[in-house]
């Protein structure tokens, strides 16, 4: 026998999973949740969905058990390196700060990975620590892996993956941290499964932060995909209490489709190539690109841009290698800003500015942008436009706006700056001027999934439920005609399927 959407039974179970669990299942996700609970029911032996939810209402479970009826009501996907630019952001931004700050005598590093599935992600964090920190045998280096499903956990300790979960890799990363124990089977290597440890925790309880969970003194927290399960007064106790977490100067890495006003507002903001990663504190604890100067690089001559020079490396004093390519264009920022005349270089300084963009070299896209707009005085639409992006990502967000309007002055018909101007209207609040330019972007194009998915969620937050629907179903129509694994366009690496799942989640 199962149970009507008009059964009070249905509204306690509502009630019970948010207390208990932190899911957040409204009375449009009805048919969603009778269809997950009937799937719960089996596995837990029950011929009968309502005797099974009564007998959820009326007995205590066990961690075990609410791991068990969890795996049933979310979407555990994931897979090794999954939203790359947010370790882009670690490896390259991140890490080394906090490498320079630590390395005296406190060599050592706490990641918690909150909601870690089958352990993909945190393996990855391992594996992105081994290639950042070049004496990690002398860094006392913790990573806690937690979920609140047992079974996902016990498939992560044992550390063995199928070819789903390597979507992003290539064939040399799989061959360096994986053995083949079997037909379609890798298993992480040894020395990479040590450094991540294991445990049950659920995120809707008040377990956290305490020593007891190893769940204080945290530097980095990865939470993705994990909090579009919570109700809105979830995602503020969530992510309060990893606020209270972290270390000063630690940050908090949540997924580009979980919304920032959900976000604890203690949280500032860093702005990474189109990324927002929530930091604990005024003043990141950021090196950067200022890495290169402070760790003294070799000086690279302009005689030499080219050539035989490409085949060479500088390094760090700590054996950190960094491409002589970058080295390049950083040479190239100062010749131009030194010599105004370089013409020659204004030929290629926008492929340049686009390449220290993609590194996350912020700080000297905009320099060698800036130069060329004074050298040309000509506001070229393609540089205006990375110009804003870069201001956006440096969290210059008034600068990016007022780069947005010249570039949209220049081209009124492109989506993607429509788009843009309206990511960093809502970063700065101001949700109606957010509305207005999705609006735009839509017009211009209406199957922009972004754009659709971001205006329902504008919509959704203003209270206008049919509107923010009709919002996401243009979402999904718009979906169709990528592959589940095509990588959405400015969706931070997210797959056209995983989204898909994500957009299906919150209207069902």
């Amino acid at each position: 026998m199962s149970f009507t959407h008009d059964d009070l039974i249905l509204c306690s179970l509502r009630d019970h999973l948010l207390t208990h669990l932190g899911l957040h299942f409204i009375k449009k996700h009805d048919k969603m949740l009778i269809r997950r609970i009937e799937n719960a029911a089996s596995a837990f032996d029950f011929s009968d969905t309502k005797l099974f939810a009564e007998w959820l209402l009326n007995n205590k479970l066990t961690d075990h058990q609410l791991g068990k009826l969890a795996s049933h009501l979310t979407i555990g996907e994931t897979y090794f390196f999954r939203e790359k630019k947010s370790f882009d952001f670690l490896e390259q931004i991140y890490l080394p700060g906090l490498i320079l700050k630590r390395f005296g005598n406190a060599r050592k590093i706490h990641i918690w990975c909150a909601g870690c599935s089958t352990g993909e992600e945190a393996y990855s964090l391992a594996i992105a620590l081994t290639q950042t920190i070049p004496d990690i045998q002398h860094w006392k280096i913790t990573i806690l892996a937690t979920d609140i499903n047992p079974v996902l956990l016990e498939k992560a300790k044992k550390g063995i993956y199928t070819k789903w979960s390597f979507r992003a890799s290539t064939p040399e990363f799989i061959e360096k941290y994986f053995t083949k124990p079997g037909e379609n089977q890798w298993q992480i290597i040894p020395e990479i499964r040590k450094m991540v440890t294991f445990s049950t925790l659920n995120l809707a309880g008040d377990h956290y932060p305490s020593t007891a969970t190893k769940t204080q003194s945290v530097d980095i927290i990865f939470c993705r995909n994990v909090l579009i399960y919570f109700s809105p007064e979830g995602n503020l106790q969530v992510t309060n209490r990893f606020y209270k977490a972290l270390n000063t100067g630690g940050i908090l890495v949540v997924s580009p489709v979980e919304m920032s006003s959900l976000i604890a507002s203690d949280f500032s903001k860093i702005f990474y190539s189109g990324y927002t990663i929530y930091h604990k504190g005024t003043h990141p604890e950021i090196v950067g690109t200022d890495l290169r100067h402070e760790m003294s690089p070799p000086v690279i001559d302009s005689s030499d841009l080219g050539g035989d020079l490409i085949k060479k490396s500088g390094v760090l004093s700590f054996g950190q290698t960094i491409p002589v390519q970058e080295q390049i264009l950083i040479q190239k920022v100062n010749i131009l800003m030194c010599n105004p005349d370089g013409a020659d270089l204004i030929a290629d300084g926008l492929i340049d500015a686009e390449n220290l963009y993609n590194k996350g070299l912020f700080e000297d896209a905009e320099k060698l942008l800036m130069g060329m707009i004074r050298q040309t005085e000509h506001y070229n639409k393609g540089l205006v436009k990375i110009l804003a992006r870069t201001k956006a990502n440096l969290g210059k967000l008034n600068e990016a706006a007022e780069w947005c309007e010249i570039a949209l002055s220049l081209d009124k018909l492109d989506a993607d700056l429509h788009y843009l101007l309206a990511t960093i209207m809502q970063e700065q609040g101001n949700d109606a001027a957010a509305t207005d330019a999705l609006k735009m972007a839509l017009y211009i194009q209406h199957d922009f999934v972004l754009a659709n998915f971001l205006l329902g969620n504008l919509k959704l937050k203003a209270g206008k439920i049919a509107s923010g629907k009709k919002l996401f179903r243009n979402a999904l129509l718009s979906l169709s005609k990528y592959d589940q694994n095509e990588i959405l366009p400015y969706s931070d690496g997210l797959t056209a399927g995983r989204f898909r799942e994500i957009i299906q989640t919150m209207t069902n």
